[in-house]
């Protein structure tokens, strides 16, 4: 032992050994400055050494060999460029912004950039973080659109939402998360075997890095006039202390709307033709209370635990008026029906995780979820002169399920391995009760639970140029079915499948392309296996199917970039096809709608987005086509549907913002359905106030109200014709005052994406 320590000891002087120098570049906000110039500087002459720039957070790090008569010299256009003397790392070096006549003169940031697949959208920074909301955020990335609070990804369907690693369970969880408080948004359109294979895309949120300690909030007010008025108010408090992080917050929606309906059915049964028409009204008053509270533990920036709780409650309430007209033989009957609806529900969520390095280029992520819920809908339908068809009825949904995921990483310069299991049981119980017998509905009682295990492994590595990956997983399912608490063995099913995915990209420069293949699997929701018939009126009815099989399809998808301009190409095959098909009840002259299977449909789109950025214009214009092949009884359903968007984006002096878009959808084909056109635009202006702790922010939302749902079906019988004016319109002002730079730390992820289907 004491040759080797002497060997060490004589080898020394030969060697010189180099010094990490390390740190973060931040602004004057104690906000993260990415690709900031970091060169270290001979004292003696300014000859620069070497150096590096900052990464996306902030953060640099290069080692030299000496480091007496050395500086740092750290710049970023925009600001004022700052010698630092060198001392123990970390450094923490603050930027200054430069003023002129007033005017701070920042670099403009991209607001879109691709990277490996990925669109990213940075909100920190740039205009898009005067939004009042998260959800209009979301809403102006490139290919997804959003309607009534739905997010699509443009030919990859409803994504799934992550909030850093945690996934988002209700959309209204991002009524919670203010754009301040975020970094930048992925979308990723390949999402990978670490995912459901039910996930088409994934929208991932990064917040920004938590600073500082002590207390800290964010207080959020805000009031909406469409036909009615809305408000809400949001709270949210956290107080760190060294390395342990309290959080909790409460958010109160108050909605109130007006929703007009016009419709036409034309019913063919065997010995007549049945017209009918409907002028609806309806009043919908809603109220949402949400609270959370949690506690973090981060010891070190490699470890992070915590656990979440989250309670929601909400209460639903409509006052409906219809004017239908029935028309047979040439003889008309007018009836006026009245309906009342209420329709209360209450959700626990526990969350816990742990995030952190075991060592090396090892880490671990683990979650567990616990959630538990029950929703009730009352109806009570009535006709001022006909009581023979008042109709009473009460359905309920009882819910719970528990989760664990857990995901191993290796990475290092040359490879990243990930692999991981997750396991979730679900307990849906769904009834379904009716006074009127005579209607020929019948109470049900439905129970089903299910098991759900999964494997998955997946690797990615990047040489020169050129990235690879590749993953599978495995998907073990035992689905049990009960009807009116009889098991039901044709109806209960079990699964095992495999989901290979693939993909490999090329970047050089300013172009990127990406090519990729997934296999996915879409399962019906709880709601669509119910077995019961609901009634709607007097000539609608709907309607579950227990026997609705899993929908199978092939995604292949081409993503191409270059400079500002990105295109994504893409084509689908299924297998068992989910969609909603209409039929005549019994042959009565009642429309059914129900979920079936179809087999040999196929979909492909395109989309192109260029997004340059012209002084203190940032126009984003979009313009896309999808269709599909898909028959129906001798009939075919493949009119395309394209999309055109311009949304404007402008910033002024003094921190005032300007955002404008315009939307336009076409008439097209989605399943049995021709959607109608759509046009939809936009006006929101925002400004920022006292070193940017307040923003007040005026939107105005479908401006022209011609943002309307309106589709007709020709099919089995029946002609059937729709229009809804759902209250689109509408002028927000919102006003929110952050004091403190702390926010929380809570890193968790979801154990399974299982609850989307409840």
């Amino acid at each position: 032992m004491k040759k080797y320590l002497v060997s060490i000891l004589m080898l020394t002087p030969f060697f010189s050994w180099a010094q990490s120098i390390t740190g973060t570049v931040v602004d004057s906000d104690g906000q993260s400055i990415a690709f900031a110039n970091v060169t270290l500087c001979q004292s003696s002459d300014s000859t620069i050494i070497t150096g590096c720039t900052s990464d996306e957070n902030g953060n640099f790090c290069f080692a030299t060999e000496c480091t007496g008569g050395m500086y740092l010299r750290i710049s970023f256009v925009g600001y004022k460029t700052k010698l630092v003397e060198l001392g123990t790392s970390p450094l923490r070096v603050t930027l200054e912004s430069i003023m002129l006549n007033e005017v701070i003169v920042v670099a403009r940031r991209k607001l879109y950039e691709q990277k490996n697949g990925e669109m990213i959208a940075n909100v920190k920074g740039t205009i898009l973080e005067t939004f009042p909301k998260t959800a209009d955020v979301i809403a102006q990335l490139p290919f997804v659109s959003s309607q009534n609070g739905i997010f699509t990804v443009f030919g990859k369907g409803s994504p799934a939402i992550y909030i850093n690693n945690r996934l988002v369970q209700d959309l209204k969880e991002l009524d919670r998360l203010m754009p301040s408080e975020i970094k930048n948004i992925k979308v990723n359109t390949m999402p990978g075997a670490k995912y459901d294979a039910t996930v088409g895309a994934v929208i991932q949120i990064i917040t920004e890095k938590a600073q500082g300690e002590g207390l800290s909030g964010i207080l959020h007010a805000g009031s909406k006039r469409s036909e009615r008025w809305s408000a809400e108010e949001f709270v949210s408090l956290n107080y760190r202390h060294k390395v342990w992080d309290i959080f909790g917050s409460a958010y109160l929606i108050q909605r109130r709307r007006q929703i007009d309906m016009k419709a036409n059915q034309q019913l063919s049964v065997a010995d007549a033709v049945h017209g009918v028409g409907y002028q609806e009204e309806e009043n919908v008053k809603s109220e949402r209370l949400a609270t959370v509270g949690g506690i973090n533990y981060n010891p070190n920036e490699n470890i992070s635990a915590g656990v979440q709780y989250v309670y929601n409650h909400s209460t639903w309430k409509n006052d409906m008026l219809n004017n239908i007209s029935h028309t047979v033989n040439n003889e008309m009957e007018v009836k006026q029906q009245r309906a009342s609806s209420d329709r209360p529900d209450h959700t626990h969520n526990v969350n816990a995780y742990f995030s952190g390095t075991l060592g090396g280029n090892l880490s671990l992520d683990f979650n567990l979820d616990w959630v538990k819920g029950n929703e009730r809908d009352n109806m009570h339908s009535w006709f001022p002169n006909d009581a023979s068809g008042d109709v009473n009825t009460v359905s309920t949904r009882r819910y719970g399920y528990y989760a664990s995921k857990g995901i191993l990483t290796y990475a290092n310069k040359y490879v990243n391995l990930e692999g991981g299991a997750e396991y979730s049981y679900t307990d849906m119980t769904q009834t379904y009760a009716i006074d009127n017998t005579a209607l020929g509905i019948n109470n049900s009682e439905d129970v089903t639970k299910q098991n759900r295990w999964a494997l998955f492994v997946s690797a990615k590595s990047q040489v020169g140029n050129w990235g690879f990956g590749a993953g599978m997983r495995y998907e073990d399912i035992d689905f049990d079915y009960y009807k009116n608490k009889a098991w039901n063995k044709e109806q209960s099913k079990k699964y095992h499948k495999l989901f290979p995915n693939l993909f490999v990209n090329y970047s050089k420069g300013n172009m990127q392309a990406t090519l990729s293949y997934e296999r996915k699997i879409k399962y019906p929701s709880y709601s669509a296996l119910r077995s019961n018939i609901q009634y709607s009126s007097p000539y609608v009815y709907e309607s579950g199917n227990p026997m609705l099989l899993p929908q199978m399809q092939n995604d292949f998808t081409c993503i191409l970039g270059y400079k500002d301009i990105k295109a994504m190409l893409g084509y689908t095959l299924y297998e068992d096809y989910m969609t909603q098909v209409v039929e005549l009840y019994d042959g009565n002259p009642v429309a059914l709608m129900r979920p079936d299977n179809m087999k040999d449909v196929k979909s492909r789109f395109i989309a192109f987005s260029y997004t340059p950025t012209i002084g203190i214009w940032r126009p984003n214009f979009e313009l896309g086509g999808q269709w599909q092949d898909f028959s129906l009884s001798d009939k075919t359903y493949d009119k395309p549907i394209f999309k055109i968007r311009l949304n404007n984006s402008l910033s002024f002096p003094h921190q005032w913002f300007l955002t404008a878009g315009v939307g336009w959808q076409s008439e097209g084909n989605s399943g049995i359905y021709l959607l109608k056109s759509s046009l939809q635009t936009n006006v929101n202006i925002a400004k920022m106030l006292f070193d940017k702790r307040m923003s007040v922010s005026l939107m105005v939302n479908d401006i022209f109200k011609t943002d309307k749902i309106q589709w007709s079906i020709n099919h089995s019988h029946i002609v059937f014709d729709y229009d809804k004016n759902s209250d689109s319109r509408y002028v927000q002002l919102t006003i929110q005052y952050n004091f403190n730079a702390t926010k929380s730390k809570y890193k968790g992820g979801s154990s399974s994406d299982e609850k989307q289907r409840l």
